[in-house]
């Protein structure tokens, strides 16, 4: 007994050690950094399609990347155009130096100058160099139109979603409200003999059973909710309609603007690059001609002098292994890949507008079937609920009719909301999305400036 107690006694003890321990390490652990700091959500009242989209690209981190490298193709533009400017610098050199020629000996102990040189002409390497590092950085341009229309689709995707399950919960709710008024004629009927109290134990199960349903849609909503705060940075308590332009739009695949699509226009930036790509390296079978100059100052054993220098310089490549021809293969393949680029980003938009087109064909014609469903539900609901005061339905013939009712409004509203998805696919595979959303230029002028 007392090894018992004192066993105890000494796991007591080790849970308190180990708990101190805890909350020790936790009441000094030092502030995170700010790095390590989780993403801020905030909540919001409401929230509407053109400011979620707007808030995404405020918060996305590749808008901030592929703006970056915009900024790195600007300086890549620069770093080419330096060729054309003078290159100027300082040269010394300390240590014992001796050159010996037929008019004896000469020791330098000490030399320092300055050195120019201009580039004169380089039979294209430069121009085609600045011509290709300006395509690369338009490419990089497109793409962050390309990455910009990718985020308010994939916002807008998150936001009709949002919508649908609310729009599913409000017509759980109804529904809900329809069976407790079924369920008060039964238990009318029920008191005053006319049926027995199964009806009631029926009308209360199809009652729990809805709930349970309407839980499922409100799970399914908090969590296209929590998507969106992620996307936004919001954490909205109710969202706006969609804009009705977005399902106004004109759809044609006929008719899609490859010229004003981001990917196209990315694609077609690369293949010109190529192109110059071709063109510089062809030039390096030129020679390159330059002017070079240099003032330097010697310090000898016997005396000091200076040494000017001004000089033409021509550097002409006579052989070198096929070094050359090589690279200017490797160019043109470079170009044929960069072509096929384009053709393959303009199948990528036809057939992504495509899809959406045939969703949204789907949506529509779903849509109006279960508009009439839902119109002869409720006119079939009306008619049952009369009969059954009447004595002429059974109530089980009144929660069919219920549930008819329900599911003729479920198909209407995901068909009705397939249809929005759809309409944000075609809009976002034309590149039209963003000013259907009621986003023009002027709202955000923080981004970076797009061709």
């Amino acid at each position: 007994m007392a090894r018992l107690q004192l066993k105890n006694r000494k796991n007591k003890g080790l849970i308190f050690l180990i708990s101190f321990i805890v909350m020790g390490g936790d009441a000094l652990a030092a502030p995170l950094p700010q790095w390590a700091n989780a993403p801020a959500v905030t909540p919001v009242a409401s929230l509407s399609l053109q400011e979620s989209i707007l808030r995404a690209f405020a918060r996305n981190p590749d808008v901030t990347q592929q703006a970056a490298q915009i900024g790195i193709g600007e300086a890549q533009i620069d770093e080419a155009k330096s060729a054309w400017y003078p290159h100027i610098g300082l040269t010394g050199n300390a240590g014992p130096s001796r050159q010996t020629d037929s008019s004896g000996r000469l020791d330098n102990n000490v030399s320092y100058g300055i050195t120019l040189t201009q580039l004169v002409y380089d039979f294209g390497k430069t121009s085609n160099d600045i011509k290709l590092q300006t395509a690369a950085r338009d490419s990089y341009r497109f793409k962050l139109m390309a990455t910009l229309t990718d985020v308010a689709e994939k916002t807008a995707t998150v936001y009709m979603e949002v919508s649908r399950y609310q729009a599913l919960c409000d017509a759980a709710q109804r529904n809900i409200h329809s069976l407790e008024n079924v369920y008060n004629m039964a238990a009318l009927r029920a008191n005053a003999g006319l049926n027995s109290s199964s009806d009631e134990l029926q009308a209360q199960t199809r009652i729990a059973g809805m709930r349970s349903t309407l839980e499922q849609y409100q799970a399914q909503m908090t969590s296209a909710k929590a998507q969106l705060a992620v996307l936004t940075g919001v954490q909205p308590e109710a969202i706006a309609s969609p804009p009705a332009a977005l399902a106004e739009q004109p759809v044609s695949l006929k008719k899609i603007d490859y010229q004003s699509i981001p990917l196209v226009l990315a694609a077609e930036n690369l293949r010109q690059s190529a192109q110059y790509g071709v063109e510089k390296t062809k030039s390096q079978y030129w020679p390159t001609l330059s002017i070079q100059g240099g003032k330097t100052r010697y310090q000898t054993s016997d005396r000091s002098y200076w040494d000017d220098q001004l000089q033409l310089n021509v550097n002409a490549p006579l052989y070198q292994g096929g070094a050359v021809s090589a690279q200017v293969q490797q160019a043109e393949g470079q170009q044929k890949i960069s072509a096929s680029q384009v053709e393959q980003a303009k199948l990528d938009v036809l057939q992504r507008a495509s899809v959406a087109y045939a969703n949204w064909t789907g949506a529509r014609g779903r849509e109006e079937a279960g508009l009439a469903q839902s119109e002869s539900a409720h006119r079939t609901r009306d008619v049952y609920q009369n009969e059954y005061k009447l004595g002429k339905r059974s109530l089980n013939d009144l929660l069919t009719v219920e549930q008819d009712v329900f599911q003729a409004q479920s198909a209407e509203i995901n068909a009705n909301y397939d249809g929005w998805v759809a309409a944000v696919n075609y809009a976002a595979a034309v590149n039209n999305l963003i000013p259907l959303a009621g986003i023009k230029q002027g709202l955000y002028n923080d981004l970076p400036d797009l061709k």
